[in-house]
């Protein structure tokens, strides 16, 4: 009985010990997709046309900010050591795609994170309070919309696309193809553009509509098949998920090399964006399964202190019932989840553009500024020499006007 005891008061000791030993864990950055849908799109032929969607399309349904209010609460549940238990600015930077889905998303999740209470009750009716997320124009967002043009990505793709494997697919599947576009009215379907169609379906299916009576399970998933691998396509390769998901990764890294320096006071970075986003930056850390990730997948990047360096820890939380996964880059241990931060960068290097807008052959503004001053600069040379020249000429001319008067004075 006194053994029984005193092993009960070891337990107890041990637990207590346990949970005063430092937290290895400084920062994390979380990638997330946004949650459950309406389609971006509807087909000419389709029978659920955009008024059926109480919002219209591409809007964030109640099942995604559900989904979103359960990942928020997953993450504070995972990193209550590392975050405050209230919200405090300095801790947590949110940046999000400038889609609505996705700044719903990050509000929906920030629910969940940081429930107010104390001081932060503003509102006793309300268990939410406000937390600022931060964004910008599709066109200029690299990062997270991947909107911003890059003509040279666009050369890439058409490569691909133009490929033996796709030529042989597009050959293999041309009856596909033309039976969806006499089913659905869309013309000149193929491997780049199905996914439009089997998205659309599979947000109708997760919403209880009725499919069309062409519709069966094998036309179904032949048509989600397709869409996966269309969605490979897009970041197949090096530089590919260079020039799209670079340039994410390089704030990962950029993040963790100053937590490492002690130069912020952020323990959380937090991003809201699309599934091509968590594909985009996974295949560009060459740890994409191929998979297009569902609604709410969430990428974490941690960044530990640990007795012999700084590592870094990927894992991938795919489903919200389930916990993440690890996740091993091909340059890193792969006998442990944590791989030294300067193994890391130099294993990525070659996925992170050096200079992005010089790389995918895009003007910048400052370029344009400069090519603008340098063009206003000439204009005004040339209209000095015109001048210099004009008053030159003036002066010649005068001149001679002088000597021929001189002239015909003479006796």
């Amino acid at each position: 009985m006194e053994f029984q005891v005193f092993l009960h008061v070891f337990a107890g000791l041990f637990v207590a010990v346990s949970a005063l030993a430092p937290d290895t864990l400084r920062i994390v950055n979380v990638l997330y997709r946004h949650g459950d849908r309406s389609p971006v799109t509807v087909y000419p032929k389709d029978p659920h046309q955009a008024e059926e969607w109480p919002q219209g399309l591409g809007w964030l349904s109640e099942t995604g900010m559900r989904q979103h209010y359960a990942l928020g609460q997953y993450l504070r549940s995972e990193y209550n050591n590392l975050l405050s238990a209230e919200y405090k600015r300095t801790e947590i930077l949110v940046q999000s795609s400038n889609e609505d889905r996705c700044l719903m998303s990050a509000y929906c999740d920030l629910a969940g994170l940081y429930p107010p209470s104390g001081d932060q009750l503003w509102n006793p009716n309300i268990t939410w309070q406000p937390i600022p997320v931060h964004t910008r124009p599709q066109e200029y967002d690299r990062k997270l919309n991947m909107g911003a043009p890059c003509p040279r990505y666009d050369e890439l793709y058409d490569i691909e696309l133009q490929s033996p494997a796709v030529k042989a697919e597009e050959k293999e599947n041309k009856d596909f193809y033309d039976f969806i576009e006499k089913k659905t009215g869309v013309k000149k379907e193929n491997i780049s553009e199905v996914w439009k169609i089997g998205d659309t379906l599979f947000c109708e299916k997760m919403h209880n509509k009725t499919m069309p009576d062409w519709v069966n399970d094998t036309i179904y998933t032949k048509l989600r098949n397709l869409q996966a691998w269309s969605f490979d396509l897009l970041y197949n390769g090096t530089e590919l998920s260079r020039l799209k998901g670079g340039p994410l990764l390089q704030e990962f890294i950029y993040n963790m090399q100053q937590a490492a320096a002690g130069n912020v006071t952020y323990k959380m970075f937090m991003y809201s964006a699309h599934d091509s986003t968590v594909a985009a930056v996974s295949q560009a850390m060459q740890v994409f399964n191929q998979k297009s990730p569902p609604y709410a997948a969430a990428l974490l990047v941690e960044l530990h202190q640990m007795s012999d360096g700084y590592k870094v820890r990927l894992r991938y939380r795919n489903d919200t019932q389930q916990d993440p996964y690890p996740l091993y880059h091909p340059a890193c241990p792969q006998d442990t989840e944590y791989c030294p931060l300067d193994t890391f960068v130099k294993g990525t290097k070659d996925r992170v553009p050096e200079d992005w807008a010089a790389e995918c052959h895009v003007v910048t503004d400052d370029e344009v500024a400069d090519v603008i001053a340098g063009t206003v600069l000439a204009l005004m040379v040339v209209i000095m020499i015109l001048c210099a020249l004009l008053i030159i000429t003036a002066i010649a001319w005068y001149r001679n006007q002088r000597v021929v008067r001189n002239f015909q004075r003479l006796p």
